[in-house]
């Protein structure tokens, strides 16, 4: 008990201190915009966006500290380990047991975040007016998710757990298992697992999609896939993407954006995204994250394989039980690089909105 109120402590202290950074931080003062400036590019910013963009910055930062709380609750106060013991009891073969240990994990990880997962998702997209999904509609959803994770979860985990159990170098071992299990997961996202949360279907406006067909043809794209998506039953933001590999690589648009947006304000956004895909920015967001996994895969055995010994009871390496020990180092070392991989995001992003202000001329 005395563990958990230190925990408890703990993330409550981060937590506070990052809402009170947010809180602080003023928007530098916006010059008028001069009257050779295109107001197409004006952007003016509320009360209303700045307060929100504030509690999404916060989020970010309590999420954070959150989860790392939960997972250093669990490991410490010694629940991973009772949790083990139970797994142990109920399957003989050490596969099934981390089967059922990484099962009950996701559910006391998923039960501990529901209260901030509820505020983030469910409460504040409804204090401004962004979602009219009700609360039975985001459970549903919230469920699958929570069904797919544990499938992905514990066959991927058990399997990451053998490596570690089996091999010294587990890090590297690691890291090459995850190249083809990347790549399969981005062809198969698009047509498995999206359509369990919405339905996808080709872009039904057939004056639209004959400009857009033009649009990616001076792009360079032939015989490109353009779908578009129902968000409306959860969002009333917009948005547009590009993913899948292949056989599965699409351009997806939002229904929200088609409806508010004119042709014209729809070709930019996809000149974007087509930007994207023209400069194989999927390609290379995947390189990059499997070059930054190889340093942290690496820099988390150092450290774990430093902990361990020196603490018995924790367990032997690729003893179910130390699972959230490794996720929280993971977790903190993901924290860490979380700049470089913005940056490197951005600079994608810069790149896609030259493209598109290029390809469509305005």
């Amino acid at each position: 008990m005395r563990t958990f109120f230190k925990v408890a402590l703990a993330v409550a202290a981060v937590s506070a201190v990052a809402v009170l950074i947010s809180a602080q931080t003023r928007e530098a003062p916006k010059e008028p915009p001069s009257k050779s400036e295109d107001q197409r590019f004006v952007v003016k910013i509320t009360d209303e966006m700045v307060r929100h963009s504030r509690i999404q910055h916060s989020l970010y930062f309590i999420g954070t500290f959150w989860s790392l709380g939960v997972l250093a609750l669990l490991h410490f106060s010694g629940a991973a380990r009772r949790m083990r013991d139970a797994s142990a009891r109920a399957a003989k073969r050490p596969f099934v047991a981390s089967m059922l240990f990484i099962a009950m994990l996701i559910l006391a990880v998923t039960v501990l975040e529901l209260p901030l997962t509820i505020y983030s998702d469910y409460i504040v997209p409804h204090q401004f007016d962004l979602s009219n999904q009700t609360f039975a509609s985001w459970l549903v959803d919230g469920l699958k998710g929570l069904a797919v994770g544990l499938v992905l979860g514990t066959t991927v985990g058990a399997g990451a757990l053998l490596i570690v159990r089996k091999v010294n170098r587990w890090w590297l071992a690691l890291w090459a298992a995850s190249i083809p299990f990347v790549l399969f997961m981005a062809v198969i996202q698009p047509v498995v697992l999206d359509p369990i949360f919405n339905k996808f279907e080709p872009l039904q406006n057939a004056q639209l999609r004959q400009k857009l067909l033009d649009l990616a043809s001076r792009a360079g794209i032939e015989g490109g896939r353009v779908y578009q998506v129902n968000k409306s039953k959860q969002t009333k933001t917009m948005n547009a993407y590009v993913n899948g590999i292949g056989p599965t690589n699409r351009i997806v648009m939002w229904d929200t954006l088609l409806a508010k947006m004119n042709d014209d304000e729809v070709l930019a956004v996809m000149g974007h995204e087509m930007g994207h895909y023209v400069m194989k920015h999927m390609w290379k967001g995947v390189a990059f994250g499997l070059g930054v996994s190889f340093i942290v895969l690496f820099l988390v055995q150092r450290i774990h394989d430093r902990i361990l010994p020196r603490h018995p009871e924790l367990g032997e390496r690729g003893d179910p039980a130390t699972i959230p020990l490794l996720l929280l180092i993971a977790g903190v070392l993901g924290f860490l690089s979380t700049p470089i991989i913005a940056a490197y995001s951005r600079s994608m992003e810069h790149d896609a909105d030259k493209f598109s202000l290029e390809l469509t001329h305005l």
